[in-house]
């Protein structure tokens, strides 16, 4: 994959307030049984950057944008999973 993490906060600056708080609790839900969720302690009070930060630290850049694109398509954000995968 050829994205940079500054492309993926790109991409979570599309998502509102709300938006970052679901994505955050996908996070720690285990979307995919490759990826151990992040445990909820690790988000709390965390913004955009933290939860970029915290997604490559966990699942490193491939595995983050990996996540990313299913979380995104579970909330039905269509159009920012599709604006990310044409970054990959």
């Amino acid at each position: 994959m050829v994205i940079s993490s500054a492309q993926l906060l790109k991409i979570m600056e599309d998502l509102g307030s709300d938006d970052l708080k679901r994505f955050q609790w996908f996070l720690t839900q285990g979307v995919l049984k490759a990826y151990t969720p992040i445990p909820k302690s690790c988000l709390e009070n965390g913004d955009r950057i933290d939860t970029v930060d915290k997604m490559v630290q966990s699942y490193t850049l491939d595995g983050a944008v990996t996540i990313t694109l299913k979380i995104l398509m579970k909330m039905n954000q269509n159009s920012l999973a599709e604006k990310l995968k044409n970054n990959i």
